[in-house]
């Protein structure tokens, strides 16, 4: 009965993919734009910023985020910020600005009866934007305070050690929130000047999805957003990092439990190898989970996942008291993955599962807006919509042998009692490939 129920569901969900998915990309005086109309009365519009990290020098990190965090919080030409914030909150508007580490974006979600008043916010934060000088004052504190409160957080403090680890001497080491040091340094004219330096239609574009026609939001465009300049734009290369063998950074911190994350290697969305490795993932994910959590009872919620970007990596994460024994499970786990242990019944299952879930996280029109500006980030929009159609393509032996091919290799980075993790040094330096 469940496997009706879901095969319903499937064939549902397909029928709408189906009647929505007409996405197109076109150009309006320079600026490329993806549009996916849909039936919902939600509209999310979203303006990305490509470059990320690789626009900025280590002593700018944190430039690009406060520059479009202030973009839309400290006030435009039109608006000052109170009146900015006034209008949003009356008409149940949601702006945001922030940047990562492969690109920004200014986003803006409103209902279609008030997408005029969302635009017209939307279109002057990214157009107007006046850096107000006591405001960026305010903003600078509260994101120095964000961070200090981040520090606190061993998981989040973990990742970005990691990171550091993994991607040294890369962009990809670059903190994109910043630190306090740089964040305290920028003045305004710093950053209205990077603002002004990323504001170029060749390194943007649009993705708007929602109940929109085409002529509706061509004619916003140019009526709103038709003086950005255009400026030659070349994208920086970042050389892809090739993790073999293992190696290991501790630092001491008293926490009820240790945190251990393992970086590894991954292709890229646009390869041909994402899906099936995508696959081997969730697959490596649900094994830790089994052997970690419900047999041994090591860990709350062990984890694996694979993160997208121009340099993606997969990333294996646990907290535990007992590192040694969950090192050693994880490592044994990447192995069986190697091996090929997923039968064809294990991988029909995966795949309904793996497309359910997939459609299920975009049900919102911003959850499918930002899938969409990703994809296009890492080659083409066109991925994203491609992704089901891979998913079933895949096969026991591609999964197979993209597990051999990417799993060479292990980051690890160990937050907790550092003794404990000598006592695991065993298990950190155990091969995988």
């Amino acid at each position: 009965m469940r496997f009706f129920i879901l095969s319903i569901f499937l064939a549902l969900a397909s029928c709408t993919i189906v009647a929505q998915n007409t996405t197109t990309s076109f150009n309006v005086g320079g600026l490329k734009v993806i549009l996916k109309p849909t039936v919902k009365d939600v509209i999310s519009v979203r303006m990305f910023y490509r470059g990320g990290v690789s626009n900025y020098t280590p002593e700018q990190t944190g430039i690009e985020d406060m520059a479009l965090v202030a973009a839309v919080e400290c006030g435009t030409k039109k608006y000052n910020k109170n009146t900015f914030k006034d209008l949003q909150d009356a008409y149940g508007i949601d702006i945001g600005g922030s940047s990562g580490r492969d690109f920004g974006n200014i986003s803006m979600t409103c209902i279609s009866k008030y997408f005029n008043e969302g635009w017209d916010l939307f279109s002057e934060a990214i157009v107007n934007p006046i850096f107000d000088a006591r405001e960026l004052d305010l903003l600078r504190a509260k994101m120095i305070s964000d961070l200090q409160q981040q520090e606190g957080d061993p998981e989040n403090y973990l990742e970005q050690m990691a990171l550091k680890h993994a991607f040294k001497d890369t962009p990809y080491a670059t903190q994109p929130a910043g630190t306090e040091t740089t964040l305290s340094k920028f003045t305004t004219a710093d950053v209205k000047n990077y603002y002004a330096g990323i504001l170029n239609k060749n390194q943007m574009f649009l993705v708007v999805v929602g109940k929109i026609s085409k002529d509706e939001l061509t004619k916003k465009i140019n009526s709103t957003l038709a003086s950005i300049p255009v400026k030659p734009y070349s994208p920086k290369n970042i050389e892809l990092t090739s993790f073999k063998g293992s190696s290991l950074v501790t630092e001491q911190r008293e926490v009820a439990t240790n945190y251990i994350t393992g970086i590894l290697n991954a292709p890229i969305m646009s390869s041909e190898d994402y899906i099936p490795y995508r696959l081997a993932v969730s697959v490596l994910s649900s094994n830790l989970f089994r052997e970690i959590r419900t047999k041994r009872n090591l860990s709350y919620a062990p984890d694996a996942h694979i993160v997208n970007g121009r340099i993606s990596y997969t990333s294996v994460n646990v907290s535990t008291t007992d590192p040694k024994a969950s090192v050693e499970v994880i490592v044994n786990e990447l192995k069986d993955i190697q091996d090929g242990t997923i039968s064809e019944v294990g991988l029909e299952e995966l795949k309904g599962s793996f497309i359910t879930n997939n459609y299920m996280r975009e049900q919102s029109s911003a959850a499918m807006a930002v899938t969409l500006g990703q994809a296009e980030v890492m080659g083409d929009w066109k991925l994203a919509d491609e992704l089901v159609n891979k998913v079933k393509a895949a096969t026991v032996e591609k999964i197979r042998d993209v597990a051999m091919k990417y799993i060479s290799g292990v980051k690890w980075t160990y937050l907790g009692d550092v003794k404990a993790a000598t006592a695991a040094s065993s298990a950190f330096s155990l091969s995988v490939d």
